[in-house]
């Protein structure tokens, strides 16, 4: 199964380094995750990977942010974590098939995950 959540710091190689970059780092790391697989299915279909700053505007925006707006970010980059995994699964195991995903179904896809990653951003854009 995808997953871009770790399920403990003995599961996650990189969690060890991520706690020493600061407190932060998993949720950049996470955030980071989700939009190489939108850059992954962007270029699937043939399109650009597209560019933000939503990484940068996150790691500046956390030691600052409220336990609020911390946990608003958890909630949504959970959200969007399980969509572009589920995605992900879903093409590979259409692909193993012998089967090319559906163009709408990539389409959907792209979209959930730019709108998803617009919500993160525009948090830490406040």
């Amino acid at each position: 199964m995808i997953h871009f959540i770790p399920d403990s710091p003995e599961t996650a190689q990189e969690m060890p380094a991520a706690e020493a970059l600061g407190p932060y780092a998993e949720a950049v790391a996470r955030l980071a995750s989700i939009r190489q697989a939108l850059a992954c299915i962007e270029q699937y279909s043939g399109d650009e990977a597209s560019d933000s700053m939503a990484e940068a505007k996150l790691a500046a925006g956390w030691p600052n942010a409220s336990a609020a707006k911390q946990r608003v970010y958890d909630a949504r980059s959970a959200k969007v974590a399980a969509a572009a995994a589920a995605g992900l699964e879903i093409f590979a195991s259409s692909q193993e098939a012998g089967n090319e995903p559906h163009p709408a179904a990539i389409d959907r896809l792209k979209r959930e995950l730019a709108t998803g990653i617009g919500s993160i951003d525009q948090l830490f854009s406040l």
